[in-house]
């Protein structure tokens, strides 16, 4: 390796986008920051949510579907659980003339997207992290989608990257390695695995890496923020929210 060459791209490679940094007391208040982001976007009638039924049961679909007094609300989730079904019927109660869709399977899958309506907004919340083709999965995501997409992950700093826009497969690095990047974090300790498997945790996305995914995908950010310590030392957790450029 050209040692000049190798220091030009350090350089030129450090001058990448920053987003405003805040600091929450917690993940319950980050909970109620991504509860907000959908509840606040303008003019939506409908809205989707990607995953959103593991441990918080439909909580940032429902809570925007009656704040907006949605029209639609759409539910995507390879398991849904007794307990979202349960949730809707109290938000039914409220809204009768909402209709609720849940549609069960795997959104790695292209063909799951074929019967979808498009809703005018869409959840993206802690998922495409287990998804091996996660840039198809949110391409996916924008073609049924007209106007906003909402994203909440934590993602790896970039100080751990010379190049911008970088992404690192995870799920099949030393558990030692692992084990650095884990701390003080919520990814919990997993079984090593020998193949893809979504249950675990797979990728250390950038933000910039997400933003230039969107980007190349015809979306620009309309805000974002990275919330800090969250998610330990290693891990940034940006609240985003993309807007398709007509």
């Amino acid at each position: 390796m050209d040692i000049k060459l190798l220091s030009a791209a350090v350089k030129i490679g450090a001058d990448r986008s920053r987003l405003e940094r805040i600091f929450l007391n917690g993940y319950g208040e980050v909970m109620q920051k991504k509860e907000d982001l959908p509840a606040q976007l303008p003019g939506i009638t409908s809205l989707r949510d990607y995953g959103g039924c593991y441990l918080v049961h439909g909580r940032y679909l429902l809570h925007a579907t009656v704040t907006c007094r949605l029209a639609y609300a759409s539910m995507v989730d390879v398991n849904p659980l007794p307990e979202f079904a349960a949730a809707i019927e109290r938000v039914r109660a409220q809204l009768p003339q909402t209709e609720f869709e849940t549609v069960g399977g795997d959104f790695r899958e292209p063909a799951l997207f074929q019967g979808l309506r498009e809703t005018d907004a869409s959840l993206l919340y802690e998922v495409i992290l287990h998804q091996e083709n996660y840039v198809e999965v949110i391409r996916n995501v924008c073609a049924k989608t007209r106007k906003f997409i909402c994203f909440a992950q934590p993602c790896l700093a970039e100080e751990f990257f010379t190049l911008p826009a970088s992404a690192v497969l995870l799920q099949f690095h030393s558990e030692a390695l692992k084990d650095v990047l884990r701390t003080n974090s919520f990814w919990p300790k997993e079984p090593p695995v020998e193949r893809f498997n979504s249950a675990h945790w797979m990728w250390g996305h950038t933000v910039s890496h997400i933003l230039d995914v969107f980007k190349g995908l015809g979306w620009m950010l309309r805000h974002g923020v990275l919330i800090g310590g969250v998610c330990g030392p290693c891990w940034d957790y940006p609240l985003l929210v993309f807007e398709r450029v007509v």
